[in-house]
């Protein structure tokens, strides 16, 4: 015997009430909501009675839809065409709602302009001719304890009423929610083809965003219905259908960081330096679609604007950038992607761009040998120099035999620089030889540079405390050399005159 029934599914509505209760009753309310809120009514009102003394309670919602319920069959068809799916204005797409709810509920009556459906408890339903003049009316008995009771109104005040509808629960107005600012982006979205088929695209839209109040947690909106909480900074209320998974209460990460990229392009001048470092702004920081003015002022806020990358390269620099005020971003203080919107907007610059060390010669291993000055063509000064410079460092202890060469480098950054393997060069290109020539109009000058480079062998870093300290400690032994025994100076009758 073979048995035919004319539909290819069956619904359990016991089953499905077990799978979706853990979402709360805060579901009946926006499902139903969205329903009328899509609608071209002007009032929806919300009515809600605890049952006295049983976990169960009344809910009626009713609008003034002058055309009510167009198809009254989608009130019991899962997923039935929806002129909804072509709309992207337009809250729903599945024809999934009311079913939803309808599974949470204990009995149930819908009945608009088109007629009636009571769903009994017994689990049956049955049409009749009654209808309303304008509008629907939603009415069932639903399951709900003290605490559900409770979260039903904290969830319904949660709402972002949308102009011109005017929705109230049991007699009390949703209060308006003005934006602190409203601005137009283009988002991912969904709309049906021709077919009836839900197809990713993506449209112009405009984005509220709003204050949460005291106590609230930030959400993303779909036309002012909460669809998943984010903790964000703001509540972002996007004017069109939000991509989302089938249970219909989150996004892709993808979506997500879309959203924050726009919200931080347009709210970034609002930022506090603390709001600067959260989370949700680090992931919009590395987003595509950030714009460079929100990536130089949310840099701003968090960093400050005396801030640079630390630059393994030139550690001199870095010490010298902290002791001048500035903050230094290491790599592990933003993502990658973030890194990659820094650098190329050249927000921030390494420590070793904004005050480099100036180094005396090249790194490259194939950058061209620096040319010496032959002792054949050096100067009488250059010699005294010369002689001056290799007493100095015996005196110090440095080397009793310093190597001391005049260089002919390609830069000028330099005046000498000391290396413990290749002695003390002077910079001919830098100094010239008249600096040389005339050496005893300048003998401080001298001597400082020749203090200068002689510390560099306690430390290299001119910030170290151990060069500060090799500075002051060779000022103070040179000064008692030329107490002591002043004659064994080099050139001591010239410096003797100079003074």
């Amino acid at each position: 015997m073979t048995t035919t029934t004319n539909s290819w599914f069956r619904v359990d509505r016991d089953g499905l009430r077990k799978l979706i209760e853990h979402r709360g009753k805060a579901l009946v309310l926006f499902e139903l909501i969205q329903n009328a809120w899509d609608t071209d009514a002007g009032n929806v009102q919300v009515i809600l009675v605890k049952e006295p003394g049983r976990p169960a309670a009344t809910l009626t919602i009713r609008d003034d839809d002058p055309n009510g319920f167009a198809d009254l069959t989608h009130a019991y068809t899962l997923f039935a065409e929806s002129a909804k799916k072509s709309d992207a204005t337009k809250r729903g797409r599945f024809n999934l709602g009311e079913k939803l709810v309808l599974a949470l509920c204990k009995s149930a009556r819908v009945i608009s302009t088109t007629g009636e459906v009571i769903f009994g408890e017994d689990g049956t339903m049955r049409r009749t001719k009654e209808r309303t003049a304008a509008g629907s009316v939603f009415t069932a008995e639903i399951r709900m304890n003290a605490d559900e009771f409770t979260e039903f109104h904290e969830a319904f005040h949660r709402l972002i009423s949308p102009g011109g509808v005017t929705t109230t629960l049991n007699g009390v107005e949703l209060a308006h929610r003005a934006p602190v600012t409203a601005f137009s982006c283009t988002l991912a979205t969904l709309v049906s083809n021709s077919e009836g088929e839900l197809r990713p695209t993506k449209r112009n839209t405009t984005v509220e965003i709003h204050e949460p109040k005291p106590g609230e947690t930030a959400w993303l909106y779909e036309m002012g219905i909460p669809i998943v909480e984010t903790g964000d900074r703001y509540h972002v209320n996007v004017g069109q259908k939000i991509p989302l998974n089938m249970d219909r209460d989150n996004v892709t990460p993808a979506y997500l960081t879309a959203i924050r990229a726009a919200v931080l392009n347009h709210c970034a001048e609002r930022l506090t330096p603390a709001q600067a470092a959260e989370s949700w702004v680090t992931d919009a920081l590395g987003s595509a679609d950030v714009e460079v003015d929100a990536v130089e002022t949310a840099i701003t806020k968090r960093f400050g604007l005396k801030r640079a990358i630390y630059d393994a390269s030139d550690r001199e620099a870095n010490n010298k950038l902290v002791a001048d005020g500035y903050t230094l971003v290491h790599g592990a203080s933003l993502p990658a992607a973030v890194w990659a919107n820094v650098r190329e907007h050249s927000v921030m610059l390494p420590s070793g761009r904004i005050a480099p060390t100036p180094k005396p010669y090249s790194d490259d291993p194939n950058a061209p040998q620096v040319q010496m000055v032959p002792m054949s063509e050096w100067t009488d000064g250059m010699r005294e120099v010369y002689d001056i410079t290799r007493w100095c460092a015996a005196q110090l202890g440095v080397h009793d035999d310093l190597l001391v060469e005049f260089a002919k480098p390609t830069q000028r950054t330099w005046a000498a620089c000391y290396g413990q393997g290749s002695g003390l060069h002077y910079n001919m290109t830098r100094l010239g030889r008249k600096w040389f020539d005339t050496w005893t109009d300048h003998v401080e000058g001298v001597l400082d540079l020749i203090i200068h480079e002689l510390a560099h062998s306690r430390a290299s870093n001119h910030l170290d405390s151990a060069y500060h300290d090799a500075c002051t400690e060779f000022g103070a032994k040179l000064a008692m050399a030329f107490f002591r025994n002043p004659k064994k100076i080099p050139h001591f009758k010239k410096l003797r005159e100079a003074a």
